[in-house]
């Protein structure tokens, strides 16, 4: 009797520990039919491990002013992380209260638990010795990049203009400009370095990136294309509020390049004093795969079903926007007549994959097709229709802003981008000579 009690006991915990392993391994709760979204340009999600070969960026803000590098990343290292995180930029802040860089976090395992269970980060910073009251100060690290980051900044004397990036449909303010399978994000990395004075050769662009919520697949946002603009325009007003507006340069992909129009158009019809000076600053844009005339949605509109941005996706439509036509006409004359500003299109020529649902997720996988077309993407201003404003990219519609070290594409947009910035210097000092003279 007692072996056999023995061996009931022993036969009921084999088949306990075969049930928790079962129930491990298989996913419980989740419907099969609702796939994941994708998107490829985004950052991975903040549930997963950062690849170990290239790490992850992240965005830290509130950094002190005196603080350089070396020193941000020791407090990071020193108070947080035993090892891994490397300062890839640092950079002062449009308000000028702090700056704001970006971090990689190379080993897996130096990830702190915090930015893998959440988006944000909030690391307090010591108190300062000091009689006057003041506010709790702290570190925020992120993965979003919403709003507008800066990741260069010249010396005050060499700083004469402003570049500006916005990324496109689904994409990421920072991982959409990055290279695949590499850390080169050019727009931190090689462009703040070409942008020079012909003078001194010394780098006098200051480089920022905006970010917006964009996804396509299970969002939960109602924004359409003038909500997105206005929260565009509210964040360029903080150029304006320094004491010496640069001459301004925006890059966009995509939907960011529709965002930066209706911005301009709404610029344009402005009689208040700060919209007046932002307008009058915009001198050059960089658009990449912009869908003036609409766009291939045919795989996008499964993936975001009857969500509530669906008519934002299907106002870029390629049959008949209305929105896009309304825009187009608008937009025409919104920066001034021909010579005061300039506009360059650059256009995919490589099919890109579309979505499908693979193994109940949505995976780049669908049949080849050219998303934005060369006439969408050169249908422009009318004076602007020469080989010198309009510019293939062998690459398809993501990977077109997507540069490496040394990349004969890149030195297409660098060439193009430099001739913008140089230009518009001298543009702009003989438009206020000229202002001047009126007078």
């Amino acid at each position: 009797m007692y072996l056999s009690d023995i061996s009931q006991v022993l036969t009921l915990a084999v088949v306990a520990l075969l049930t928790l392993a079962i129930s491990r391994r298989l996913p419980i709760g989740r419907s099969r039919s609702a796939p994941e979204p994708v998107h490829q340009d985004e950052q991975p999600s903040k549930h997963s491990r950062p690849s170990p070969k290239y790490g992850r960026t992240f965005r830290i803000r509130g950094v002190p002013l005196d603080w350089d590098a070396h020193r941000a990343r020791s407090f990071l290292a020193e108070h947080y992380c035993s090892a891994g995180p490397v300062i890839k930029s640092l950079a002062p802040e449009i308000h000028g209260r702090s700056g704001t860089g970006t971090v990689v976090f190379l080993d897996a395992a130096s990830l702190p638990d915090a930015l893998q269970m959440s988006s944000m980060w909030r690391i307090p910073l010591p108190k300062q010795e000091t009689n006057q009251p003041a506010r709790d100060e702290c570190l925020i690290l992120d993965g979003d990049f919403h709003g507008i980051t800066t990741l260069f900044a010249p010396p005050p004397d060499d700083h004469k203009v402003d570049v500006v990036a916005l990324s496109g449909l689904g994409g990421h303010a920072f991982g959409s400009f990055k290279e695949r399978e590499g850390t080169n994000m050019w727009i931190r990395d090689s462009l703040p370095y070409d942008l020079t004075r012909e003078n001194t050769g010394r780098p006098m662009a200051r480089v920022m990136t905006y970010g917006y919520e964009s996804s396509v697949a299970r969002s939960k946002n109602i924004q359409n294309l003038e909500d997105l603009a206005t929260s565009f325009h509210n964040s360029l007003l903080a150029l304006v509020g320094t004491p010496t507006v640069k001459p301004l340069i925006l890059v966009a992909h995509s939907l960011g390049g529709l965002i930066v129009k209706q911005t301009v158009i709404t610029l344009s019809k402005s009689k208040i004093e700060d919209d007046m000076q932002l307008i009058g600053a915009i001198y050059g844009i960089v658009f990449f795969g912009v869908p003036h005339d609409g766009m291939d949605i045919r795989s996008l509109i499964p993936m975001v079903g009857d969500g509530p941005n669906r008519s934002l996706v299907e106002s870029l439509s390629r049959i008949n926007s209305q929105t896009l036509t309304t825009q187009q006409r608008e937009f025409h004359t919104a920066l001034g007549k021909e010579g005061s500003s300039e506009i360059v299109c650059f256009y995919e020529t490589l099919e890109s994959p579309t979505a499908q649902i693979k193994d109940g997720k949505w995976a780049m996988t669908g049949p080849d097709a050219i998303l934005v077309t060369k006439s969408s993407a050169t249908h422009c201003r009318p004076w602007e229709d020469g080989a010198e404003h309009i510019c293939a990219v062998a690459r398809t519609h993501s990977d077109m802003v997507k540069f490496g070290p040394h990349d004969d594409e890149y030195d297409k947009a660098r060439e193009n981008l430099r001739g913008l910035a140089r230009r518009a210097l001298t543009v702009r000092r003989r438009i206020r000579a000229l202002n001047a003279t009126c007078r």
